[in-house]
Formats: structure tokens, C-alpha cells, sequence
């Protein structure tokens, strides 16, 4: 029955976060030269550093794709592979200082964005794939980082957040 529960309050959290993060993703966007950015990576980060990996790759997984969907972006398949790598690897900072925080955040946002850039070579070429690299880590990934971080205390210290974290 305990099982049951946890998996229960994970499908339910993976769900709210999925669904904020292709809210927030398809609708505060700029386009780029090889798709767009946005700050649902914001979301992603959030659900990772408050319940851990899991559930991290689980709605860096979700999230992103279906606003891939919504916005009519090709290349939904990248996206699998990267915010759910983006997601895995912030999730590493549950429980852990600030400053780790914030380093797993950008290192996760990197390779969001490297894995981005090596299909966009092969896809668009050099320069466009530069572009939207340096948009993706300035525009996207240090944004996203920022909000994270500002979001990530207040969060941690709801009695709810930590109620449910424990359950999961």
C-alpha cells in the first residue's frame, strides 16, 4: 500500500510539473534560428531540486515535448534526450547547498544545450547551430538558473513541498 502511494504522489507531481513546464515553455518563448527559447526550463530545475532526479528527467521528459507539440517543433525526439538529461542530472542537487545547487543547474543546462547544438550542426550548420547555442546557455539556460534559484528556498521551506518530497 506504501508503494502504491509513493508511485501515486510521484505520477501526480510529475504531472503538475509536466504540465506547467509545456505551459510555461509554448507560451513565454522567443523564437531562434534553429527553434526557439524559453524558461520552462525553470520548471524543470524546480522539480528537480525539490524531488530529486526522477522526477526530474520524468518531466524534463514530458514537459518540453509536448510544447514541442503545441509549437510545432520537428525535433521533438532531441528534446527527449536532452531536458531529460537537463532534468536527471539537477535532481542530483536535492537536499544539497546552494552553491551545488546552482552548479549542478548550469552543468545540467549545458549539456541541454550541447546536445542541442551537435543536431543542430548536422541539421542547420555551424553558424546557425552558434547562434542559437549562445541564445540557449544565455538566453535559456542562465535565466532559468536565476528564477531556479530565486524560486528553490521559498519552495523548500513550504510545508507542503516538504511533505510531499518525504512521500515520494
Amino acid at each position: 500500500m506504501a508503494q502504491q502511494r509513493k508511485w501515486s504522489v510521484f505520477v501526480a507531481i510529475v504531472a503538475v510539473f509536466s504540465a506547467l513546464c509545456a505551459a510555461i515553455t509554448a507560451i513565454v518563448s522567443v523564437p531562434s534560428p534553429t527553434g526557439y527559447t524559453h524558461i520552462g526550463d525553470t520548471v524543470i530545475y524546480l522539480a528537480a531540486l525539490l524531488f530529486g532526479s526522477q522526477v526530474g528527467a520524468a518531466v524534463g521528459l514530458i514537459g518540453p515535448v509536448i510544447a514541442d507539440i503545441i509549437v510545432g517543433y520537428p525535433r521533438w525526439y532531441v528534446t527527449l534526450v536532452a531536458h531529460g538529461l537537463q532534468g536527471y542530472i539537477a535532481g542530483f542537487a536535492k537536499g544539497k547547498s546552494f552553491r551545488t545547487k546552482v552548479m549542478l543547474m548550469i552543468t545540467a543546462g549545458l549539456v541541454m544545450s550541447f546536445t542541442y547544438f551537435v543536431v543542430n550542426v548536422y541539421v542547420k550548420g555551424l553558424i546557425p547551430a552558434l547562434t542559437s547555442l549562445i541564445r540557449d546557455i544565455g538566453g535559456q539556460t542562465l535565466v532559468s538558473v536565476v528564477l531556479s534559484a530565486l524560486l528553490v528556498r521559498p519552495l523548500e521551506n513550504n510545508s507542503v513541498i516538504r511533505k510531499v518530497s518525504q512521500m515520494i
